[in-house]
């Protein structure tokens, strides 16, 4: 019986193995995005998280996985920021509505201030990168 074990055990570990090496880096990175954790992506793709782990040591795979979270990232951020106009008039609306209760209006006028003050210290951060960014091509230009 011992003996009919590890030939299952043996038998599994190639299997996991001739798995691990079937799947391609983007569907390994697919549902890594998908399931969030390592753990979780191993068991759905039947693979051990060690063999997760040794694809994450490659740096062409780190770079892959880094511009897939990224790139969903800025998809995201491009779509909220497609409704920030929307947002902005909806809030100001209420701010001046005067059916609605003043401590509602209070409510949208203090989120418009701090929202307001949100943006304006992420522009001028942004403002300021770009001017070190150009500093910098104007400084390697004169070299």
């Amino acid at each position: 019986m011992l003996k009919d074990n590890r030939f299952i055990a043996e038998r599994k570990g190639l299997e996991i193995l001739k798995n691990a090496t079937a799947i391609s880096d983007e569907e390994i990175i697919a549902t890594l995005i998908t399931n969030g954790t390592i753990s979780q992506a191993a068991a759905q793709l039947n693979i051990s998280t060690r063999t997760i782990y040794d694809r994450m040591s490659n740096a062409e795979f780190k770079a892959a996985y880094s511009a897939a979270k990224s790139d969903i990232l800025r998809k995201a951020v491009l779509k909220l920021n497609s409704k920030l106009n929307e947002a902005i008039d909806t809030i100001s609306g209420i701010m001046v509505d005067k059916e609605a209760s003043a401590a509602v209006r209070l409510q949208a006028a203090q989120a418009i201030i701090n929202q307001a003050d949100k943006f304006t210290q992420r522009l001028q951060a942004e403002e300021q990168c770009i001017e070190q960014q150009t500093k910098t091509t104007l400084f390697d230009i004169v070299l």
